[in-house]
């Protein structure tokens, strides 16, 4: 049952309801603004298929629609597409010495209704509650080339921190994924407000069609993305289970140090590489014990579609890991002495791997710009079951450019995902947790309040998968506001 004192979290919403609307009768009496460019280090995400205008417009019609306003770099005639604007350039004349600045803030105040209902230990802890959490990066972007480097190289350095209450309210759901991921990264609990260097990587075409990397990079964004389900949680949906796949991701380090390849095709692209499973969040460049724990490799194939006459595209890849994980068998024992284990060291298995597809589909494009309409995306996975808690996992949903702020930049998600829980924990972990196949639905939707900052109510009902821990299913709800500097 809804637990009223924490209306404070309605009363929040309800100001931003306000807010939304006396933004919106502005809107309409000022000139369409025009679409607003992504932060600053995403274009420079490995993903095997990366979304590009002009690898399609010889392929399109031209747009009857009226042109949108002109704009540049920095500005636009809604006003600057970062909360600085040039701030920086103009003072400092960088982007033309080969450095660009950026980031972001991201703010989560969310509650629950629901959730973990017995006394647990930290850092879990208990439903029924509503937090506030916040989260930051800062980019630093070197051209290569205007540095005397290699032509077309990038290196990028990113540092992030978190501060409030760590995770908000995704450690007292009893669920296998976080439902606000994003207030979990960095993976550093005890913390708060330490910047921790979380990419330090270098990207070298080679070609038109080949790329390679190499350095410091965290897991997000890396592999199987789908256009409408990705990111890191700030500004599509927040629960882990929609935004990267859990099958593999429970077992990766958040960040670690990798190198491989990546090549484009104009039917898709392909790559692989390999990843440190060591987890490197607090470490800056200690290279001295470079894959001393063992090593996970991976590789995955996209394929553009055109189905309806409609752009989307089709992946599927593969992730070995050979290194040390808690075998499920005896999570949580300590059978000093005896066969499995004598040194009194919980059992532990070397190889584990997870198969997975996924896709995106167009349904409807608001003009013959590739990236504004909405459609369908899915994913599904299937793994060891055990080093691996997850054996299947299956997700689907709508998302994209709302047809109700498509110009200005409004975006949608309603997203539906199904964890199925290891058959193979052993008798102390089902005592304690009694895992059990958990799912949820998310819906958000995402207003572009300013070119440089967005407001995205946020609801979520979950069917927890620690059924010792929460007996009852949790609502999730709450705001994410994000703003890029």
């Amino acid at each position: 049952m809804f637990d009223f004192r924490y209306i404070k979290g309605m009363q929040i919403l309800a100001f931003v309801v306000l807010l939304i609307q006396r933004a919106e009768a502005q809107d309409e009496a000022a000139a369409p603004p025009p679409p607003v460019s992504e932060r600053l280090a995403e274009p420079y995400t490995i993903d095997l298929l990366p979304e590009s205008p002009e690898e399609v417009a010889g392929d399109e019609e031209p747009s009857t629609e009226p042109p949108l306003p002109a704009s540049t770099d920095s500005q636009t005639k809604w006003g600057p597409k970062t909360l600085t604007g040039d701030f920086f350039n103009k003072l400092f004349s960088t982007r033309e010495s080969g450095f660009s600045f950026g980031g972001r803030v991201t703010q989560f105040g969310f509650g629950i209704a629901g959730g973990i209902d017995r006394p647990v230990p930290s850092p879990l802890g208990e439903g029924n509650t509503f937090k506030y959490t916040g989260r930051s990066e800062y980019d630093l972007l070197l051209d290569l080339e205007k540095l005397g480097g290699p032509a077309k190289g990038r290196f990028l350095m990113r540092a992030e921190q978190w501060y409030g209450e760590y995770g908000s309210v995704s450690l007292r759901a009893g669920t296998f994924t976080p439902p606000v991921f994003p207030a979990v990264l960095p993976p550093r609990p005890n913390d708060p407000g330490v910047p921790y260097i979380t990419n330090m990587l270098w990207t070298q075409p080679l070609s038109p069609n080949w790329i390679v990397f190499a350095g410091k990079k965290d897991v997000l964004g890396s592999l199987d993305q789908d256009i409408f389900a990705g990111g890191d949680g700030t500004d599509q949906f927040v629960n882990q289970a929609l935004i990267a796949n859990p099958a593999f991701l429970l077992g990766m380090p958040y960040t670690s140090f990798t190198a491989g390849f990546v090549s484009t095709r104009k039917w898709g692209g392909f790559g692989g590489f390999v990843y440190d499973p060591k987890n490197r969040t607090a470490d800056f460049m200690q290279l001295g014990d470079l894959f001393a724990q063992g090593i996970i490799v991976g590789g995955e194939v996209k394929i553009r579609t055109n189905f309806f006459e409609l752009p989307g595209q089709q992946h599927i890849g593969a992730i070995w890991k050979h290194d040390q994980q808690l075998d499920l068998r005896f999570a949580f024992e300590v059978p000093a002495g005896s066969y499995n284990a004598p040194d009194g060291k919980s059992p532990t298995l070397w190889n584990s791997y997870t198969i997975y597809h996924g896709f995106d589909q167009y349904l409807f494009r608001f003009s013959q710009k590739p990236d504004r309409g909405w459609g369908l995306f899915s994913r599904a996975a299937i793994t060891d079951g055990n080093p691996n808690p997850i054996r299947y996992f299956l997700s689907a949903g709508l998302g994209g450019f709302s047809p109700l702020g498509q110009r200005r930049g409004d975006t949608f998600g309603a997203g539906w995902f199904l964890a199925g829980a290891s058959d193979q924990f052993g008798p102390v972990p089902t005592a304690l947790f009694d895992p059990k196949n958990g799912s949820g639905v998310e819906l958000f939707y995402n207003y572009q309040a300013t070119p440089w900052l967005n407001i995205t109510p946020d609801v979520q009902w979950l069917r927890p998968g620690m059924t010792n821990l929460a007996t009852d299913n949790a609502w999730i709800y709450g705001l994410r506001i994000n703003m890029t500097f």
